[in-house]
């Protein structure tokens, strides 16, 4: 018995050992590992996005109203938010139109029949009330107008059935007489109206006298807050490899370290400061200039096939001076302006096909902390009041105002470059967007 407690204790003796040395050793390890960074980077690197859409190209979305506004008993409110418009533009769309009459009628007239009780639709630009109706909200339409209109006014008080009213260039009303429920109607705005803000109507000349034609905008924003993202570049060669073909079969120069040219049989291609595109169509000529309403769902089957809406695009309008198409990014449910034009996407339609391709280089990437801070912005009143006593401007000529966000590329020389957004009112004169900026257009 006494050996097999002596083996017990040597035994014991020798674990515990053991212990106390594999205790030693680890320590040592720890206090003194260094990790193998060899094969790790020790930089970020700029990155180029691959060309690919951040949304569903819906064609409800990208020719959605900017805003929607309910007006009852003088009592105007008003949204933005795009989850918002697209319910209101869902309960119109598939809708069965059983008649469209053109009822050129008193303004003030339509104001009594309405009843002081109406939502309206706003759109940045013009749209053709036939294509809108058949191939952007797939209605069933009995009728047919060569009309185009800005502004949409449903009225869902005077019969059980909606009727829209689609207000034209020279303020004439279209009456488009639906089977849509106008109870399920009520129902949406009811709800909708604890989500939406304060609006006033503005008056600029002869065309924005009453309820009907007044331009609607928030009566006090709410936008105090600056945002800030990393900047990346969308891969030319994706947008070439859709608009030039096969990469053999181009033929690239660089002009300087920023602006290069590339050519194929198809078209051309200037890349200018790693931040601008434009494509021409060597097919096409820039003769005919069509009319580009016309080509409406064209460019944005272009654009879509091309995967080119890499943000939140939407319709904006046909600028006079060149037929041009734009749309233009949205961020937070507004209107994106960069004076280089980075927020733009634009289609010259020629004459059978795309004659040029233009937008800008940057996309959203990863949120930053915003360092500046945005003072609260003027009351529209303010903003009212300042452009029409200005003697520099002509009020009159004023025929948009809107919330809008200013898009900025940081020029520091960063590994990775910034896009920042900063609210400000935006001013549509003399058919030219402008920012507001303490009393003066720039």
């Amino acid at each position: 018995m006494m050996v097999i407690g002596m083996f017990k204790s040597i035994l014991k003796g020798i674990i515990l050992l053991t212990l106390v040395i594999s205790s030693i050793v680890l320590t040592y390890k720890i206090w003194n590992f260094r990790p193998n960074l060899a094969n790790i980077e020790t930089s970020i690197t700029k990155t180029n996005t691959a060309l690919s859409p951040k949304n569903v190209d819906d064609i409800n979305s990208i020719f959605l109203p900017y805003q929607v506004v309910v007006y009852s008993d003088n009592n105007v409110l008003g949204t933005t938010d795009k989850d918002m418009l697209i319910k209101f533009v869902k309960r119109i769309s598939s809708l069965k139109v059983s008649d469209i009459s053109d009822k050129n009628q008193d303004i003030s007239y339509m104001s009594k029949s309405l009843k002081d009780k109406f939502v309206m639709l706003d759109y940045a630009g013009n749209l053709p009330v036939a294509i809108y109706l058949t191939d952007i909200l797939e209605d069933t339409v009995k009728g047919d107008s060569n009309a185009q209109f800005k502004r949409v006014i449903i009225d869902s008080h005077k019969k059980q059935n909606l009727i829209l009213y689609m207000m034209t260039n020279d303020n004439r009303m279209l009456e488009i007489e639906t089977n849509g429920s106008s109870k399920a109607f009520n129902t949406l705005v009811r709800s909708s109206r604890k989500s939406m803000e304060s609006y006033i109507g503005v008056i600029t000349n002869e065309r924005t006298t009453d309820e009907l034609t007044s331009l609607y905008v928030p009566e006090k924003p709410k936008q105090t807050q600056a945002y800030s993202y990393l900047a990346d570049n969308i891969n030319v060669d994706d947008i070439n490899k859709a608009v030039l073909g096969d990469k053999n079969s181009i033929i690239e120069r660089s002009d300087n370290n920023r602006s290069k040219t590339y050519n194929s049989n198809t078209g051309i291609v200037k890349m200018t400061n790693n931040e601008n595109y434009k494509f021409n169509n060597l097919s096409e000529v820039d003769h005919g200039k069509p009319n580009p309403m016309n080509n409406l769902i064209n460019s944005f089957n272009f654009i879509s096939e091309h995967r080119g809406f890499t943000d939140d695009y939407r319709y904006f309008g046909v600028r006079d001076a060149d037929s041009a198409i734009k749309y233009q990014m949205f961020f937070k449910g507004y209107p994106v302006f960069n004076r280089r034009n980075l927020s733009e996407i634009d289609i010259i339609w020629g004459d059978d096909n795309v004659y040029e391709y233009k937008r800008g280089l940057y996309t959203t990437s990863v949120a930053v902390p915003a360092k500046e801070k945005v003072k609260q912005l003027p009351t529209a009143e303010e903003v009212r009041f300042s452009l029409a006593s200005n003697k520099h401007y002509h009020f009159e000529r004023v025929s948009n105002m809107m919330i809008g966000y200013k898009m900025e590329r940081s020029d520091e020389e960063t590994i990775q470059s910034t896009l920042s957004f900063k609210p400000a009112w935006f001013i549509k004169y003399n058919d030219e967007w402008k920012e507001y900026d303490n009393g003066r257009l720039k």
